[in-house]
């Protein structure tokens, strides 16, 4: 039954690959003739039983608890027979490579304009920063000077305003005597009239 099934797609693909693929049995062929040799004596896992021994014929088997490990014996040529037939590579033109060649340095020569160029644009944008920095700190210093200057004028107007005002405290009373002499003043006008 196995073999009906594999036999169309071997041949399909040829005579080489219809003799590795005859060599090569399916797993599933084998668990199913496993099973039918066994059919009397049916082990207590059902299929998992079957398709267990089925792969101990391939390779080694290893159970952890539910978990079964398998390594094939002929991995390599199971590899070699599942990957598809190679084609030949074509010859390689040698004006395709020189034109190749050619190219690449084109572009390597315009990499390394283009990397000079940014590296000239950040060389000027760095002093750029640097005199806008320097711009920022010289105003910050003549900045804080000013406000220190004006703090101190600020300082000095109201110690002068104190003293004014201390020279200022007999200008009340000098007012007073003003307006007694004022009315006296007036007093004696009176009379003299």
């Amino acid at each position: 039954m196995a073999e009906g099934r594999c036999g169309p797609a071997a041949e399909a693909e040829g005579p080489g690959q219809q003799e590795q693929l005859g060599a090569e049995r399916s797993l599933e062929a084998l668990s199913l003739e496993r099973g039918a040799t066994g059919a009397g004596a049916r082990q207590p896992g059902g299929r998992r039983a079957t398709i267990a021994s089925a792969l101990e014929l391939e390779g080694s088997v290893r159970r952890e608890g539910l978990l079964t490990h398998f390594v094939a014996s002929n991995l390599q040529r199971k590899i070699q027979l599942s990957a598809p037939a190679a084609s030949p590579i074509p010859p390689v033109d040698p004006a395709a490579l020189r034109d190749l060649v050619a190219l690449a340095g084109q572009v390597a020569a315009q990499v390394d304009e283009l990397l000079r160029s940014v590296h000239c644009g950040l060389q000027a944008l760095t002093a750029l920063s640097v005199g806008c920095i320097q711009t920022y700190r010289d105003g910050v210093e003549s900045l804080g000077e000013a406000v220190d200057t004006s703090i101190r004028a600020m300082y000095t107007l109201v110690a002068r305003c104190e003293e004014l005002d201390l020279a200022m405290q007999p200008v009340p009373a000098l007012a007073r005597r003003i307006r007694d002499m004022k009315g006296t003043l007036e007093r004696l006008e009176g009379l003299c009239k």
